[in-house]
């Protein structure tokens, strides 16, 4: 039986109460109920997950910023302690100190909880997307259709954060922002049709599963394309960085923001940058397994499929870096046009092919039925 992390979370808090147990006598036998013992598992599982993501957002931006000096070929001042991982530290530092200045006329409610419901949601796609086979405690039936629809909130929290703002420069970037992500989601949800029909599931782990003899990106490449560039314009990364165009609206819509809520802003950028990676992973590149042929001793060891997810992590997120220094930023008419006239119709089409590959996959096997009919 795999040991998951929600057990190891678990002996944790059976441990520390059994410490206090001790320290404490009188509050032994209350400190076993098991109730108890699952409340703090919880907060423990919770509390991994968080420390988990902002870990790896920590690393992207280093990543990012590294692989950045690379391309525009300068130093910078990412040298600066043990190769620059200080200075995200001191960045980070200098935003949570600031103070957060609302404008007079501003909404307080919907400035105030923006961001935080932008960061929130955003984290929790971390928790509900699996990272090796031992990383959650259970299978979620619909798990990359609950990924799927907590993603999609982000447009409401953007629009909330610029109307909130009473700017008219935030506004048109939550406009913006709003009508970008809605125009590249048709196309992402049809990307995901096809590993869809192809694995027959809607079980991240299932879909996984299925990619341990070939991984997706093979049969479905243009399905692929379709959700890196979908991905590029959910996280408003260059070329798609429209809503957030400096020089034509200051900073979009978080124009007015600055402190603790700026940085959630920031945070939850790269914390989407992360799930949109490892939605990448997950679907198209074999998640935490590794093809049959490879050595067995390269996967065996300890850590190893979550080793193997991460490296594949990073590596499609260095694409994302890579499409950031080589292409320049289009224009909002082009933005649109390509996601309603060019991602749809080419996301049809890989759907239809991933049925073909479907029926192909069937026709040397007697009374086959295709794997997205049999469930």
């Amino acid at each position: 039986m795999t040991t998951t992390l929600f057990d190891v979370a678990n002996w944790l808090a059976t441990g520390l109460l059994t410490i206090v147990g001790y320290i404490l006598p009188p509050l032994r036998s209350p400190l076993q109920n098991p109730d108890l013992v699952f409340g703090l598992s919880a907060l423990l599982f919770g509390a991994i997950l968080l420390g988990a993501s902002m870990i790896n957002t920590i690393m992207l931006i280093w990543f990012e910023r590294k692989m950045l000096g690379r391309f525009m070929d300068r130093r910078g001042a990412m040298h600066v302690g043990f190769a620059g991982l200080l200075q995200n530290f001191a960045d980070g530092l200098k935003l949570f100190r600031k103070h957060t200045f609302k404008p007079a006329e501003a909404d307080g409610l919907g400035f105030n909880s923006g961001p935080t419901a932008y960061m929130v949601t955003s984290v929790i796609l971390f928790g509900i997307l699996p990272i090796s086979s031992g990383w959650n405690s259970g299978s979620l039936p619909l798990s990359l259709l609950l990924a799927l629809v907590v993603f999609s909130f982000a447009p409401l929290f953007i629009f909330i954060s610029a109307w909130s703002s009473n700017n008219k420069y935030s506004l048109m970037g939550g406009m913006r922002s709003a009508a970008q992500m809605i125009a590249y989601e048709v196309p992402i949800l049809l990307a995901v049709v096809a590993v869809i029909v192809l694995s027959g599931s809607f079980d991240l782990n299932v879909i996984v599963a299925e990619q341990r003899n070939y991984w997706f990106w093979g049969p479905l490449f243009l399905a692929l394309i379709v959700f890196l560039a979908g991905m590029l314009a959910e996280m408003e990364r260059i070329p798609f960085d429209l809503p957030e165009a400096e020089a034509e609206l200051v900073e979009g819509w978080n124009t007015e923001y600055g402190g603790m809520l700026f940085a959630f802003f920031m945070l939850a950028d790269y914390v989407r940058a992360l799930v949109g990676s490892i939605l990448v992973v997950l679907l198209f590149m074999g998640g935490w397994t590794m093809p049959s042929y490879f050595p067995s001793v390269l996967t065996n060891f300890p850590l190893a499929g979550i080793l193997w997810f991460m490296l594949k992590t990073y590596l499609v997120f260095g694409v994302f870096v890579w499409v950031r220094a080589a292409l320049p930023r289009v224009r909002t008419d082009q933005l649109l046009r390509l996601g309603w006239m060019r991602m749809i119709p080419i996301s049809l089409l890989a759907v239809v092919l991933a049925a073909l590959v479907v029926v192909a996959k069937c026709l040397p096997v007697l009374g086959c039925v295709p794997p997205i009919l049999g469930s």
